[in-house]
């Protein structure tokens, strides 16, 4: 007669679970691994450890396992991708998320997640279709003028609007390009703009900024507090206006305020309001998101703002950015470097520290290291 393996208790089980999360939380990621993966052993639709497994095989940068380990953001939307409908030859239109040489000739492409994803991952789509691919892309119809920027561009669906794609015989989600196109990290780097501002709309804003503040005896400095209210991880990532406070003590600085749905009471509340200009409501106000603001960005010197899409229009436009981000289980993409990113090489990441540290206080350090410069 053989022993039988003991399975863990389920007291056991919990305890394995904050343990590897404390092993997260302090950047031990190999151990967390470890653990997470004999957890999920014994309970394999624990989705929340999938998700931190993730996280931390990400941190690592253990790409090809963790774009694998991604797939469980699915069963965390409320809405994933989908797409109906047969092939030519009557099968069910097959995803394709890993690299299978060769390419599909005919690819259909969804954006997924917010606004800010689409911006960071349309970097990839270009490389599709320079590889030779048939692409058609299905994002918000709010980005389309922006993306039309890309070069080379693809053809644009509205993502929201149900809608028949012909010639299509598979299909992908935008952020599964890098693991599709068999990317090494460092192909993830944008070293180049991918994104364009108008230049009508630049010189209209330019103008607007110049009657704003005239001659500049300072630094120009856009600024952001909060993101989307409705994201589940916004009380921890969205700031308070009065935490940008340090940037006003630079000496001769104007900060024009990016925030949209900013409101005259906040401001005319701040210590600092004799410091800020804002856009009217014509501001981003149109059919299409972001083009204001990518005109603005090139008048300024630099954006100051939490984790937002903003961030990544101004990556993606080479702007200079210093994101704030909270050191408690920040975003899997921000991985655990300091300042740097695998990303976007204007952007300068500032994280909390320690875990406790205020917005303000990452605002303070913010305006010493622009003083300095």
């Amino acid at each position: 007669m053989t022993d039988q393996p003991v399975k863990p208790e389920a007291a056991d089980l919990a305890t394995a679970i904050q343990v590897a999360d404390r092993e997260q939380a302090a950047g031990r990621f190999e151990n967390a691994v470890a653990i997470y993966k004999v957890v999920l052993a014994q309970i394999p639709a624990y989705v929340d450890g999938r998700a931190k497994m993730a996280r931390a095989l990400f941190c690592l940068r253990r790409w090809p396992e963790a774009w694998d380990a991604f797939d469980i953001r699915f069963r965390l939307m409320d809405v994933p991708p989908q797409v109906n409908g047969r092939n030519r030859a009557g099968s069910p239109r097959p995803i394709v998320r890993s690299a299978r040489p060769p390419l599909p000739q005919r690819l259909l492409v969804m954006s997924e997640q917010g606004m800010g994803d689409t911006i960071q991952f349309a970097r990839f789509l270009p490389r599709l279709i320079e590889a030779g691919v048939d692409v058609q892309v299905a994002v918000p119809q709010k980005l389309f003028g922006l993306l039309r920027t890309l070069d080379p561009s693809p053809p644009l669906l509205a993502g929201e609007v149900p809608s028949s794609v012909t010639n299509v015989e598979n299909w992908t989600t935008m952020m599964d390009l890098p693991r599709l196109l068999d990317l090494p990290e460092e192909e993830y780097l944008a070293r180049e703009p991918y994104l364009r501002a108008d230049p009508v709309r630049v010189a209209r804003w330019r103008s607007w900024l110049d009657d704003k503040i005239g001659e500049r005896d300072g630094p120009v400095i856009a600024f952001v507090w909060r993101g989307n209210p409705q994201h589940k991880l916004d009380p921890k990532r969205s700031a308070r206006l009065e935490d940008f406070a340090p940037l006003a003590a630079i000496p001769g600085v104007t900060l024009v305020c990016f925030q949209i749905n900013a409101t005259d009471e906040e401001i005319d509340a701040c210590s600092f309001k004799d410091k800020i200009v804002r856009p009217d409501e014509s501001f981003d106000s149109g059919l299409d998101a972001f083009l204001d603001s990518a005109a603005l960005l090139q008048s300024v010197d630099r954006l100051v703002s939490v984790d937002t899409s903003l961030v990544h229009l101004a990556g993606a436009l080479h702007c200079p950015v210093e994101m704030m981000i909270t050191n408690e289980w920040p975003d899997w993409r921000w991985l655990d470097i300091d300042h740097e990113n695998v990303w976007y090489p204007t952007m300068k990441i500032w994280r909390r520290q320690p875990d406790d540290e205020t917005y303000a206080a990452i605002a303070q350090r913010i305006a010493a290291s622009l003083t300095k410069s």
